[in-house]
């Protein structure tokens, strides 16, 4: 038997309603869908402007749904009179709406204003807190009532996320605050002003990834927390991250005037000690004027390579010192002297390595003959590494410059500095 299908009932209703005229809209499939929140924002964006009574008329007309979506609009930056306006309406609507606190959270943790809106979530919640503790587990509850009667949320977020056992953003979670908002990057930042060694080894890839977008003065605070806390030998990658983005605090002080004497004076120790292993590195590290050099660092300030990397310009509080990898002298002159005639040549140079570093062209390096002058450098400060040179180098700078030279003593100085920086 076959069978065939038949929309009879379809059928039935067409001839009964065959006069009927149906109105068809076909949407504009090249206008945007707005959704309730988009549509609210963008006549937020004209009444902020509107006088006052106007605003008043429009934000009290709202529904209850729009009502709840308020918190999504508040900015700190908006004009007093609008912001005042705004905050009460929702102030009174956070009295008897539970909903709204999740909105209001989520608003805190995008404005980061710790001051008029901290005051409304804490409202909310100790209106709603036993109806909002139904959806929590008990650690969780209490949690949240520790986190609202802090007296700095964000170092309470820092060290509750820090010393969890689970991981560090997972904890935030647990309060709602995930890496998208930017109370997430304040809390962060504090934690790496505290955090151990163990800390920044495990989250080296979160602060390569926030250090490398952040401002200077975010930088500065991250590197000041890093040299604080870590031994840098530890956290090679990440100290080098800091020296290729901020360099030493000799060489761009502007980038370093917010981070604390000792720390940026350890950093500057802890990269010149390296560049000057890798400058003679490239022969041998036991290359004998390394092992020579090497007990001076702990009166470095700065150190330059130039000239192929067969040139190494040391820089003391008193004098520059150039040395040479291969054949030739040492001069010494004043840093006076070496400011006044030779540093204009490597400023130029090191500006043109920031500007052409990630060039394919390789810019001009100030060449050793154009630092050479016997005259002018400090009387007597033109050396020879002929036979026992070491001992006369020695004498000389003891005698001329008044420098300690035994190593031994150098090396007491650099550990006693190194015990009151992480005793301090």
């Amino acid at each position: 038997m076959k069978y065939e299908y038949q929309p009879t009932m379809l059928k039935t209703w067409l001839r009964d309603n065959k006069d009927m005229k149906i109105n068809l809209s076909i949407e504009d499939i090249n206008v945007e869908y707005k959704g309730e929140l988009e549509q609210l924002k963008e006549n937020f964006k004209v009444v902020k402007h509107f006088p006052i009574e106007s605003f008043s008329n429009w934000a009290n007309n709202l529904s209850r749904r729009q009502r709840l979506l308020l918190p999504n609009l508040y900015s700190p930056e908006l004009k007093p009179e609008i912001k005042g306006k705004l905050l009460e309406v929702v102030r009174e609507n956070a009295k008897s709406e539970k909903r709204l606190f999740r909105v209001l959270v989520d608003s805190l943790y995008q404005t980061c204003d710790l001051n008029e809106l901290w005051k409304i979530v804490k409202l909310s919640f100790e209106l709603h807190q036993e109806r909002l503790n139904k959806r929590f587990t008990e650690d969780q509850a209490m949690k949240w009532k520790e986190f609202l009667h802090s007296a700095n949320p964000v170092h309470h977020l820092a060290v509750q996320s820090y010393k969890s056992e689970k991981n560090f953003l997972e904890e935030l979670e647990s309060y709602y605050l995930t890496d998208n908002f930017p109370l997430y990057k304040l809390v962060l930042m504090d934690v790496f002003t505290f955090a151990d060694e163990n800390f920044f080894i495990q989250e080296k890839g979160l602060y390569k990834k926030y250090f490398k977008s952040a401002t200077n003065e975010e930088q500065q605070k991250m590197a000041e927390g890093l040299i604080k806390n870590c031994k840098l030998h530890n956290v090679k990658d990440l100290g080098k991250m800091i020296y290729e983005r901020l360099k030493t605090y000799r060489r761009k002080p502007m980038l370093w005037n917010k981070v604390g004497e000792d720390e940026k004076k350890r950093f500057a120790n802890w990269i010149l000690k390296m560049e000057i292993k890798d400058f003679f590195g490239n022969v041998n590290t036991n290359h004998e004027r390394y092992q020579y050099w090497k007990k001076f660092i702990v009166n470095l300030e700065d150190v330059i390579v130039t000239d192929n990397r067969s040139t190494l310009i040391m820089y003391f509080s008193d004098v520059v010192v150039m040395e040479v990898l291969g054949t030739g002298a040492v001069y010494v002159y004043t840093s006076s002297d070496f400011n006044r005639y030779f540093q204009k040549k490597i400023d130029n140079m090191l500006a043109d390595r920031e500007k052409y570093q990630n060039s394919y062209y390789v810019p001009k390096e100030v060449r050793r003959p154009e630092l050479m002058d016997k005259y002018l450098t400090v009387p007597g400060g033109w050396l020879t590494h002929t036979g026992g040179w070491q001992d006369k180098f020695d004498y000389w700078l003891y005698s001329h410059l008044g420098w300690e030279v035994d190593e031994s003593a150098l090396l007491q100085k650099e550990a006693e500095r190194d015990k009151d920086f992480f005793d301090s």
